[in-house]
């Protein structure tokens, strides 16, 4: 998968040849004020531990003793080396390996995700700081070289970008990260893209799709992330509209536009915003992603094969079992995990919660039996993350925990709202959950819980608690209240006899605020850092609810949010902004940041995106959004330059979930596990492992 052009291996010899050297070349542009050449310095390794001078918090011991970028880890090359002159390339000596983590969460090895823009006064480069290069108490002992033309034309230590006021169009650039004055290997080279945005061509299935909801993974073990995406016909409906709906289609993109695999979801599965709930994660830790999700008899794999294994193995795959008005209420229901490369079956088993009698879910006619919800979650001992597939939340909810080791699906849990009526405070688990879901660490434990709407799941698929307030269409989770300890959930709530909000602790449901209205259906709900003016975040709903401060609770005059919907990091600062339809403004700004008139939002009123992710370059996130006609994504980054450094969102585990749930329900903006925004704090060093990259490629 490219980022951009990525040139071509004699070319990124000769930059690797050059990064080697400690400034060696020539170079005509004049280096930036305090600039000191990238590559080396004097730093030596500790023997007794291979961890670079000073100690502090990049851990080593990398087991397969690679990079960021899948290399060796470098030190600077010996000038007089004959092998290290420039234009020749050299393999660097064996050297000591960059960790890259001993936590408990097992994220994806990404690579450094550089992404090069032309702009105005230059180009503007952005890269990925990881995870496990971050060391919260020393921070000055990792910064970044980038280098254009297998040149290092500065040293950045404030931040993960940069503007090259001498580069042109024709320029390429790379990166590499210098911790204690000790090179790594330089990042592939790319080339700088037009604009702000990158098109990734798209081929329908047919005349009648839209190219919907996306989730990210990397399927191929690169450390760049291919887009999953949806293909919802014109014709879906909602769980509460009769009607025969077309089949369901789901393909694996890289960014360059080529496809990897489509599969079929069949006729036995009803198109919809509540149905087709689709999973990217690497769950069994073999440094590629696999794609879990509800299937039924029908269903093609991605190499065109119908499901053969287990309960699938047998059945009658020219069976529809769909009812005059279009809802499928009679016939198997599975749970497959596919393979992220090939779109392979991997393995089938039945779904863990079967239908049963549909008039037991809350109506006689299919609506609240077929509503589900899923999220990728780290609820399993290993580290690994797990396939959370959940039915109901209006009456019954039930969710079930899938690990998936060595080729097999197991079933690890399920949660039953039947079983488990009410949490030991008397409150009700029934009922509780809204049309999306959140995952989180609220506890001491290193695992995450399920916050289902107003109720908490533990990690052991026991119930935590529930506040009792019920159902609700949005949810956030954060670190909302800076000056309390844990995090926050803030929903709406639908039932008119309730509070139009609440905001709640997800570790034992206590209420910290509610409103004091009550008697409409509040169906849209934000929460989010929006206005540096009051500490920690705000939140903001429909009917009527203003800018209010989640730490007082006192609503907050001045400039109001113009939507009620997504929101983006996306400026310089650390205030979020906000995202709807095909644009982002910013609350007190007039006019938007960024608007794109040729392309097309989704779910009709929701207005959502495509996705919002920190895909690619520094720890701000990426829009995606769909062309009119459907024939391509357009990927848009930021190119504002900010001093703030956070390493890529995507090793925050909390937020890693949130990219895998996106999708699901009423799609709701990820959140990460800690504030960013007007006066945070530097953040927490997070508690991950980087999965070993695979060493080849299965054809």
């Amino acid at each position: 998968m490219k980022f951009g052009r990525v040139l071509p291996w004699a070319s990124r010899a000769a930059i690797l040849s050059a990064a080697a050297l400690s400034g060696c070349g020539s170079n005509d542009e004049t280096p930036p004020a305090g600039f000191s050449p990238g590559a080396g310095g004097s730093g030596t390794l500790d023997p007794t531990n291979g961890m670079p001078p000073g100690g502090g918090g990049v851990p080593t011991g990398n087991p397969d003793g690679m990079n960021a970028e899948g290399n060796p880890d470098g030190v600077p090359l010996d000038p007089t080396d004959p092998a290290a002159q420039p234009g020749s390339p050299v393999e660097p000596p064996p050297a000591p390996p960059l960790s890259s983590g001993t936590g408990f969460a097992a994220v994806e090895n990404l690579d450094r995700g550089v992404v090069a823009v032309v702009q105005d006064g230059g180009i503007f480069v952005g890269w990925r700081m990881l995870g496990y290069e971050y060391d919260r108490d020393a921070p000055e002992r990792i910064t970044y070289s980038v280098y254009r033309d297998g040149v290092s034309i500065a040293s950045v230590a404030d931040s993960t970008n940069f503007l090259d006021a001498g580069g042109s169009p024709d320029s390429s650039y790379a990166v590499s990260v210098v911790i204690d004055g000790i090179e790594g290997l330089l990042s592939p080279a790319v080339a700088p893209w037009a604009e702000n945005f990158l098109r990734v061509p798209l081929e329908a299935p047919g005349g009648s799709y839209i190219a919907h909801d996306s989730s990210l993974g990397d399927v191929d073990g690169d450390g760049k992330y291919e887009v999953i995406l949806l293909w919802q016909p014109d014709d879906a409906k909602d769980n509460s509209q009769a009607g025969v709906t077309g089949n369901v289609f789901i393909d694996a993109l890289q960014l360059d536009g080529t496809r990897l695999w489509r599969i079929d979801l069949g006729p036995n599965l009803r198109a919809g915003e509540h149905y087709n709930q689709f999973i990217v994660i690497d769950a069994d830790g073999d440094g590629r992603a696999e794609l879990g999700l509800k299937t039924a008899p029908g269903t093609r794999d991605g190499t065109g094969q119908f499901l053969s294994q287990g309960p699938a193995q047998g059945d009658d795959d020219g069976a529809v079992f769909r009812n005059a008005d279009g809802y499928v209420l009679s016939g198997p229901e599975y749970f497959t995990v596919f393979d992220g490369l090939t779109g392979r079956e991997l393995d089938t088993a039945e779904y863990h919660v079967p239908r049963g009698q549909v008039n037991a879910w809350g109506d006689n006619y299919g609506n609240r039996v077929d509503r589900f919800l899923a999220a990728g979650a780290y609820v399993d001992a290993s580290g690994l993350p797990s396939f959370v597939m959940a039915r109901g939340y209006y009456t019954r909810s039930t969710l079930g925990a899938w690990s998936f080791r060595d080729g097999q699906l197991s079933l690890d849990w399920v949660f039953d709202s039947d079983e488990t009526p009410r949490d030991a405070n008397g409150q009700p688990f029934t009922g509780q959950g809204a049309h999306s879901l959140s995952v989180a660490n609220v506890d001491a434990d290193p695992e995450q819980e399920i916050i289902y709407g107003e109720m908490t799941v533990d990690h052991d698929g026991s119930g935590k608690c529930s506040t009792g307030i019920g159902h609700g269409d949005s949810l956030h989770v954060s670190d909302f209240v800076l000056d309390r300890p844990g995090l926050e959930a803030f929903k709406p709530a639908e039932d008119t006899s309730k509070p139009y909000y609440t905001l709640h602790d997800p570790n034992d449901c206590t209420i910290l605020q509610q409103s004091d209205q009550t008697g409409t259906d509040v169906g849209r709900g934000v929460a989010g850092d929006v206005f540096a003016g009051n500490p920690g975040a705000e939140f903001w709903a429909s009917a009527g609810v203003g800018l209010t401060s989640a730490t007082t609770g006192e609503r907050l005059g001045g400039p109001q949010p113009a939507s009620i919907n997504f929101l983006i990091w996306w400026d310089a600062d650390e205030t979020r902004e906000l995202e709807d339809g095909t644009s982002i403004t910013k609350v007190g700004t007039n006019g938007a940041l960024l608007s794109c008139a040729d392309c097309q939002s989704n779910n009709g009123s929701k207005s959502a995106p495509t996705l919002v992710a920190d895909l690619i370059g520094d720890w701000r996130e990426e829009v995606i959004w769909r062309e009119r006609d459907n024939s391509a994504l357009r990927v848009y980054t930021t190119t504002d330059l900010t001093t703030r450094r956070i390493y890529t969102l995507m090793h925050d585990p909390q937020y890693r979930s949130a990219i895998s749930w996106q999708n699901v329900g009423y799609n709701q903006p990820p959140h990460p596990s800690f504030h960013i925004g007007s006066g945070m704090a530097p953040p927490p060093t997070p508690d991950i492992r980087a999965i070993p990259r695979p060493s080849a490629t299965p054809q």
